[in-house]
Order: C-alpha cells, then structure tokens, then sequence
C-alpha cells in the first residue's frame, strides 16, 4: 500500500476542534494503545473521515472499508461490534435525510 500526502488549509476553529477532539488523551477516539502517538491519532481520524466521506458520496452501504479500518486499528474488536457499528452508520444515514 502507498500513501501520499494531502494538505488542506482549515478554518483556525475547525483545526483546533478536530485537534483537541482527535488527541485528546483518554478521549473518545483515542486508542487505549499505550503507543499510539499524536501522529497515529490524528492520522487515523482523517482517513476515518475521508472513508467516510467518499462512501457518503458513492451511497455504499456495505462499509467494507470500515470493517477492515476497524480491524486494523481496533483489534480488540470482534466482528459483531464492528457489525454493530456498521449498522448504526447505516441507520443515521436512513435517519439524516428526515432531519434536514
């Protein structure tokens, strides 16, 4: 697999909440992982958002992307949390077009 590098310029808001959100220690997205470092965080956040953002786009609901993301950064997982998962995405998706 190769990677590339994609820089974006973001609102000074929008950056601080994501960095604060992202890194924070203990937080919500952060790995209970002793070795994940700033930079395994905060990259795992944007190709989390990216994922998702493209499958939005294409209306995939299958999520195979995810389910291997999450095997890969969340090995603890099994794969009935993951479809547990997977089917509440799927579900706010259904449920986000009645609320606009």
């Amino acid at each position: 697999m190769t990677t590339k590098t994609l820089t974006v310029e973001l609102p000074e808001d929008l950056h601080r909440k994501f960095i604060e959100t992202v890194t924070e220690k203990g937080g919500r997205w952060r790995s209970k992982s002793r070795n994940e470092s700033f930079q395994d965080a905060l990259e795992s956040a944007v190709t989390a958002a990216l994922m998702l953002f493209l499958q939005n786009l294409e209306g995939d609901l299958a999520l195979p992307e995810l389910r291997e993301y999450a095997h890969r950064k969340y090995p603890e997982l099994d794969d009935d949390m993951i479809a547990m998962i997977e089917n509440l995405i799927k579900r706010q998706k259904q449920i986000a077009p009645i609320l606009l």
